[in-house]
């Protein structure tokens, strides 16, 4: 999988000099170590099912998470069946409530 370097120095930032990315893959042995010069950055994963979330604590473990498709920020989703539902149930309050509208208006 090739880096794609302006996408990762858009989130995580300029690329430390000191730093050499490459790219760690699904090493399970693998421990990234902590920068504390970097500070802390939260990432998001967003696939169809859930959303996961991570810390990243380093340049290269933030590009390296950037870099299989984790984002910095959360696209707003809208909930349409909710939305669906009080829609139908304000139309059937409505409609059930007309005659004692009608009612109130005729006196």
């Amino acid at each position: 999988m090739e880096a794609n370097i302006p996408e990762i120095e858009k989130i995580c930032g300029v690329k430390p000099d000191d730093v050499e990315f490459y790219v760690v893959g699904n090493d399970p042995n693998f421990v990234f170590t902590p920068d504390p010069s970097y500070g802390q950055k939260v990432l998001y994963y967003i696939n169809e099912i859930d959303e996961t979330i991570i810390n990243v604590t380093s340049w290269f473990e933030c590009a390296n998470y950037v870099n299989g498709g984790w984002v910095d920020s959360l696209i707003p989703k809208i909930n349409w069946e909710k939305n669906l539902f009080f829609s139908y149930l304000l139309f059937l309050l409505l409609y059930l409530s007309k005659d004692t509208f009608r009612k109130l208006l005729i006196k």
